[in-house]
Order: C-alpha cells, then structure tokens, then sequence
C-alpha cells in the first residue's frame, strides 16, 4: 500500500483547467456609447462567473463614462431603467488598455502572449473566451480612431499562432460588428468555435436606442447596447450557464436576435460543452433579461443619424435645437460625401461604364485579397479624411466596393497604385451638397 501511494505521489500532476477572457470595445466618441457598456457589461459577467481578474485582458478606449455629454458621470449603463437607477456596468470594470494602446497590434499580441503589457498566459489545458463589439466591414474590424482596422486573414493567422503554441485547449469567440460573419469564413482551425452578430453581408444593430435609452428618468442620447450582444449577454445573466450548452446558447442568442443573423463558425464539435467552461463556471444567476431588447433596435449603419435626429425631435429649447440641427446637418453632409467619393471613385475605375460601376455597388465578394482591400481602404481613410472618417459606421458599408473592385482589378491584372490613385483623385474633386 505505501509503494503504490508513494508512486501515485510521484506522478506528474495535471494542471487544473483555467478560463481566460479577452474583451474589446473597438471604437470611441459618444455616439459609440454602446460598444463600451457592452465590453464592462461583459467584464462583469466573466468576473461573476468566476473568471479571475488577472485573468481577463480589457481594451477600451475609455472616453464614455466621464464624457461630457454623459448624463450620468462616471457610470455606464448596457440596459435601461426608466424609473430606477439602473446597473451601473463600469463600476469595477477595469480596463487594461486605453485610448491610443487599443490597436490591431496590441489585441494581436494580447491573443498570442507577445505583448508587453497584460497578456494571454494561458496554456492547452485552458479554456479562452474572446469578445468584441465595434464596427466591421466585409472581412473588416476597426478600432478607435486612427488606429486603424485588423483584416480576417490577420485574425485568423493570429489564431493559427494561438494554435501553434498551444495557447488553448478550446476557444470561443463573440463577434459583433456588421457583416461579422465575414471575418470567419474558411476558418478551419481546431478547437476555435465562433459566433457572428450578423452574416458576411448585412448590418448588426443596436439595442436600447432612442427613447429607449433612458435610466432614472434621463436619456442617455446613445444606445445602451447592440442586440445581438445584449442577446448572449441577458442570457448569461439569468442562466445557469453550467447547465447551459453552447448550441442551448446559441439557439437563445439567434431567436433573441431579430434583426440580423447569427452564425455559427469554425469547429462545432464541442458545442455541446457548457457556457460556463468559457465565461466562468459559478452558478451565480443575475437580473432577468429585459422584456424585448429588439423593440427600439436601429440598423448599425444608421445610428448616427437616428441618434441625433432623436436627439433633435426631444430638444425642449431653441438653443438646443440650433445646436443639434446644426450637428443633424453636418452628419447629413458627411454621409452624402461618403457615398459622392465612392461613386467618383467607380467612375474613375470604370469611366463610361455604368453597368460595371453598377456592378461593383451591388455585389457581393467574399474578402480575399488583403493588400489591395486594406491599401485601397486605408487610400480612403487618408484622403478622404477631410470629408468623413472612413472607419465610420456608415463609411464602412461603403467597403463592399473596395472588395469587389479589387477582385475585379485582380483578374485584370490591374496594379493596385492605380486604385489608390483613383481614390485620390476621387476625394481632390471635392463635394458638392
């Protein structure tokens, strides 16, 4: 009896499975409200469910709680309540990159343990759990700013490193941003399991918009949250998620989530696991999912305008209705400069070809071709600077272009110079509105 206890001593001990989570707001200003309250809303789920805290990696850019058009300082909220004083999802949300260090780069070398600052130390015994909420484009997600967007071949080369070095033993990621389900496709990597807020081609949306958006009797003047992450994230709340499958999840996310399509990606063979194998496995039940998240939901692409003519419509005071009708203007100007620059840039590509210009609005290419999307939207980003912010909401629905034009060029053998120049061009020839 003693030799065998003093050989089951003696045998290496096996690690004990941990869960790491890594949670990003990609976007800033105001009217991005909702990107952060979903990130900290998500932050105290995983921390709730039993996630350590040194075990969860913040990003966001952190310009929302203490901004100045915040009706509540210091506090965001990610649901409403109208008569009571609402939960407060920044509260002990700490965030461990802020401002200018929330970029590609730096989510990238979170997720492969290269960076300098908090980082992944997880190991193949250990579960990953990875949400992200901004604006997306077809095989696009951008980030604050002028920090540029992260492309879905770099995401999923990031996950094959994530792979080679063992830096999980299952992973599931959370996507919301428009058109996410782009960013997935023909991923095939074991082990990597992933849900898109929409399909490869339609628009995300917001939730808890307009008058909606109201706590303790004040408007927020933002959305609180988007649908398809307020969907997962009520569900968790009020859930026993070690009861909980991924596909039970699933099926509650996609149903909760009336306006867009949620998919499922990657390897679905363990989505019979729990939720609370990624999110945190303690049984601790929250708040009761809101009565209909979906009822004032608004199109991604168009909440800046929505918000503002919202915002407009409720003024009580001449002053502020100068003040907003003047804003409502500008983002009416932008958004038709947008679609001016885009049309220029077609009939240069393709001058006296109104079929092929035509052609190039409406179809729909699946993202491939990495450098010329990226130098042909960065060209965009550059020189249209002074007309409208290419990482927009409303700019990004404009990428499809670029997609197809790309790939159209590519079978021509056309240089991609040629293409910069034509959006150079394009955005020299100014706007008339």
């Amino acid at each position: 009896m003693v030799k065998i206890a003093s050989a089951l001593l003696a045998l290496p001990a096996v690690a004990a499975r941990e869960h790491w989570a890594v949670i990003v707001a990609g976007s800033n200003t105001y009217s991005n409200y909702r990107h952060q309250a979903d990130a900290c809303h998500a932050y105290q789920i995983a921390k709730t469910k039993g996630v350590p805290e040194d075990h969860i990696i913040l990003m966001a850019y952190d310009d929302i709680a203490n901004n100045p058009s915040n009706p509540f300082p210091g506090q965001l909220f990610n649901k409403p309540d109208p008569t009571g004083p609402g939960v407060d999802v920044y509260a002990g949300c700490n965030i461990d990159y802020k401002g200018a260090d929330v970029t590609p780069q730096n989510f990238m070398d979170v997720l492969t343990g290269d960076a300098s600052g908090k980082k992944l130390g997880s190991t193949s015994e250990d579960n990953v759990f990875i949400f992200f909420s901004d604006h997306g484009a077809p095989g696009l997600i951008a980030f604050p700013s002028n920090a540029g967007v992260l492309h879905k071949a770099d995401l999923q080369s990031t996950f094959q490193t994530m792979s080679d070095r063992k830096m999980f033993n299952k992973l599931t990621m959370y996507l919301e941003t428009c058109e996410s389900g782009s960013m997935f496709e023909d991923m095939n990597i074991p082990g990597i399991y992933a849900l898109s807020a929409s399909n490869p081609t339609e628009s995300s949306w917001g939730s808890y918009c307009g008058s909606e958006a109201n706590v303790n009797g004040k408007s927020i003047n933002s959305c609180l949250g988007d649908l398809f992450s307020v969907s997962w994230m009520e569900d968790a709340d009020a859930t026993d998620t070690t009861k909980e499958s991924l596909e039970d999840a699933f099926g509650v996310i996609k149903t909760a989530t009336t306006r867009s399509e949620v998919m499922q990606w990657g390897d679905t063979t363990f989505t019979d696991d729990k939720v609370s194998e990624f999110i945190g496995n303690l049984d601790l039940l929250g708040a009761a999912a809101s009565e209909d998240p979906a009822k004032h939901a608004i199109n991604a692409r168009q909440i800046d305008l929505e918000r503002l003519y919202s915002m407009y419509v409720e003024a009580t005071t001449s002053a502020d209705r100068l003040r907003i009708g003047q804003e409502l203007q500008q983002e009416l100007n932008t958004q038709l400069a947008v679609d001016m620059i885009h049309n220029k840039f077609l009939e240069i590509v393709y001058p006296g070809d109104e079929a092929k210009q035509e052609a190039m609005r409406t179809d729909k290419v699946k993202p491939s071709l990495k450098d010329c999307e990226l130098r042909v939207h960065n060209a965009f980003h550059t020189y249209a600077a002074e007309h409208f912010y290419a990482n927009s909401g409303f700019a990004l629905q404009f990428h499809q272009i670029v997609v197809n034009v790309c790939a159209d060029q590519a079978q021509a053998n056309g240089p991609i110079s040629k293409l910069e120049g034509a959006v150079k061009d394009a955005c020299a020839q100014g706007i008339v509105v």
